[in-house]
């Protein structure tokens, strides 16, 4: 069976906004944004995370928008992100 990288993406959001109540948002943890510049291979400092966390924070919900957008599988990703 094949997965296309949209089901995929919709899986894990699914998966990661399963631990929290409807409309209940836990803070993020150090620990959490650690393990995340750990996966991209950034290891920042616990400095630089505690910088980093409050914008983070204040982008969820736009992050929370785009999850719950429907996208349809004919659509094809973009190239690129162009700036005007």
């Amino acid at each position: 069976m094949t997965v296309s990288r949209r089901r995929l993406f919709q899986s894990l959001a699914v998966a990661g906004g399963c631990s929290v109540a409807e409309g209940a948002e836990s803070p993020l943890a150090l620990e959490a944004l650690r393990n995340v510049s750990a996966a991209h291979g950034t290891n920042l400092t616990d400095d630089r995370l505690r910088v980093v966390k409050p914008v983070l924070e204040n982008r969820r919900p736009q992050v929370r928008a785009l999850r719950e957008f429907a996208f349809d599988d004919t659509v094809e990703p973009p190239q690129g992100i162009f700036e005007y």
